[in-house]
């Protein structure tokens, strides 16, 4: 079940990241997740449009939207692989028609999850906080 995310669900929200970007980022050390780790519960996710993926009365993954930027799509570790991040942009589509992300261009499970999904590169940059390589990526429902 998908639903609109309540305060309470933040600290899982937050441990989901964590764990999923540590897994995910292995380009990246542990230490750089774990010093963004209170200001993505208490300052960034509350800014967002968030909705949760629910599996029995759990949060298994989450996606934040800022208009029709994706900022995150994070799927607890344990319930990867089962259909909840792509639940979850399928979510995100049908709400706003059009949407844009930024991914590692190291993350590769997460560009090739992109592209199956429809979205296609639209440039790349350098993110500020880690020096790695974004991959900009685009998705309009007129694509098809």
């Amino acid at each position: 079940m998908i639903r609109t995310y309540r305060e309470t669900d933040l600290e899982e929200m937050a441990r989901i990241w964590y764990d999923a970007s540590v897994i995910a980022h292995s380009f990246m050390p542990a230490h750089f997740w774990a010093s963004y780790k209170s200001a993505m519960k208490e300052e960034y996710l509350p800014l967002a449009e968030n909705y949760v993926f629910e599996q029995e009365g759990k949060v298994a993954g989450f996606i934040s939207l800022v208009g029709e930027i994706v900022c995150a799509l994070f799927v607890a570790p344990e319930a990867q692989g089962k259909g909840a991040g792509k639940a979850l942009l399928e979510h995100a589509k049908a709400l706003k028609g059009r949407l844009s992300l930024k991914v590692y261009r190291d993350n590769r499970k997460a560009v090739l999850f992109y592209e199956k999904s429809g979205f296609r590169a639209a440039g790349e940059d350098i993110d500020e906080h880690t020096g790695c390589v974004q991959i900009l990526m685009e998705w309009d429902i007129f694509w098809g």
